[in-house]
């Protein structure tokens, strides 16, 4: 059985993280966004990487209490998926074939929508990369990032000093930096950057 949730819902459950709403919308709106990918020369992991950016794209803005939706979540969604998988493509395009064509680009990343979708695909970008380093290394990152002490750090972990703390921090990010400036992905935001 199929239910029809209202618009108001959605977005409300949404909003709330109510599992059913978001169910609802993997069911009945990611098909579309898969069709979007597809027919542009992605694939089925491309789909769900740009329908899972759209989706927290478009929770941040649901939850700024400055910001009005003039449509509904699905047309929303889908507008936002578009947009992200034809900047997607365009970096590629550029990359490959012709980046100093495009400086002059009405449609280039400048207002604070484009900049806010940018930023969540480099951040899967990072998440990616930080999933794939040694556990100490994750662990350590984490810790780091926490603004945990290096003293306190080097206790948890068993490290005998600040440091060697740090020399691993240096090592550890200076992987994950080579990790992430290594993947054709990161190429196509260093095109612009």
């Amino acid at each position: 059985m199929i239910l029809l949730y209202t618009n108001e819902w959605l977005v409300k459950g949404f909003i709330e993280g109510r599992e059913s709403c978001i169910k609802y919308m993997y069911r009945e709106y990611f098909p579309m966004v898969r069709s979007i990918v597809s027919t542009r020369k992605g694939n089925l992991e491309d789909a769900e990487d740009i329908f899972h950016d759209g989706l927290m794209i478009i929770h941040k803005r649901l939850k700024n209490k400055g910001f009005i939706l003039n449509s509904s979540l699905k047309t929303y969604l889908f507008s936002v998926c578009k947009n992200l998988w034809r900047r997607r493509l365009e970096r590629k395009f550029r990359l490959l074939y012709a980046a100093d064509t495009y400086l002059g680009d009405a449609d280039s990343c400048d207002t604070p929508e484009d900049l806010e979708e940018e930023n969540a695909e480099k951040f899967r970008l990072y998440k990616k990369h930080f999933a794939e380093l040694p556990e100490f290394c994750r662990e350590l990152l984490t810790h780091y990032i926490r603004r945990t002490p290096l003293e306190d750090i080097a206790r948890i972990m068993n490290y005998k000093d600040a440091e060697y703390v740090k020399a691993r921090k240096y090592y550890c990010k200076n992987l994950l930096r080579k990790k992430i400036l290594n993947d054709p992905e990161c190429k196509q935001f260093m095109n612009y950057e």
